[in-house]
C-alpha cells in the first residue's frame, strides 16, 4: 500500500472513531447518566455522586434531571414543592374611573344601587370637573333631566353622573 493511501485511511478510521465517540457521549448528555466525571476511565453513573452538574439543571423539558435521576436527596426546587392550601381571597373589586374629572369620587356606587336624581324641572345644570363650583364646566344638563349618580364626594354633597357620554360632577341640593 502506498503511504498516501496509508495516510487516507488512518485519517478516515481517527475520523470514524471521533464520529462513534461523539454520538456516544451526546446519547449520553440525552439520557442524563454522563455527569463529567470519571472512574477509571469510565464514566461515573449519575446516581453516585449528589454534586453532578446536571443537579443544578432547571430544564422543564428535561425529566431525566429530577432528584431521582440524580441521586439528589435535598428537596426539590421551589417550583416543584406543593404549595399550601390557603383559602382563597376573593379578588378585589376594579375602582372605576370617570375620564375628564379634576377629582374621582371617594365613593362609588354598584350596578342596581346606584340612585337616580332629576334636574330641576325650572332651569339647567352645569355638570363640572370636580365637587365645586371652582371647576371647569364640562358641559350643561337641561332642566327635567334624569341622571344615574355613579358615585358620591366624602360627605354625599356632590355625585358623579353620566350626561351624555361626559362624566362629570352635579351639586346633590338641587337634584329631586
Amino acid at each position: 500500500m502506498s503511504e498516501l493511501r496509508k495516510k487516507a485511511m488512518t485519517r478516515l478510521a481517527i475520523c470514524a472513531v471521533a464520529l462513534v465517540a461523539s454520538i456516544i457521549f451526546s446519547v449520553l448528555l440525552l439520557t442524563g447518566t454522563f455527569d463529567g466525571k470519571t472512574d477509571s476511565g469510565d464514566a461515573a453513573p449519575a446516581t453516585s455522586d449528589t454534586t453532578s452538574a446536571a443537579a443544578g439543571v432547571n430544564d422543564p423539558t428535561a425529566d431525566s434531571f429530577t432528584a431521582e435521576a440524580t441521586g439528589d436527596t435535598a428537596e426539590p426546587p421551589a417550583e416543584e414543592q406543593p404549595a399550601e392550601e390557603q383559602p382563597a381571597e376573593p379578588e378585589p373589586t376594579p375602582v372605576p374611573t370617570f375620564d375628564g374629572l379634576s377629582v374621582q369620587p371617594t365613593t362609588y356606587y354598584n350596578e342596581g344601587e346606584q340612585p337616580s336624581y332629576t334636574t330641576p324641572g325650572d332651569s339647567g345644570m352645569n355638570l363640572r370637573a370636580g365637587p365645586g363650583t371652582d371647576y371647569d364646566k364640562v358641559t350643561s344638563v337641561p332642566a327635567g333631566t334624569g341622571v344615574t349618580a355613579l358615585g358620591t364626594n366624602e360627605d354625599g354633597s356632590w355625585v358623579v353622573v353620566n350626561y351624555d357620554g361626559k362624566y362629570g360632577w352635579l351639586k346633590t341640593e338641587f337634584l329631586s
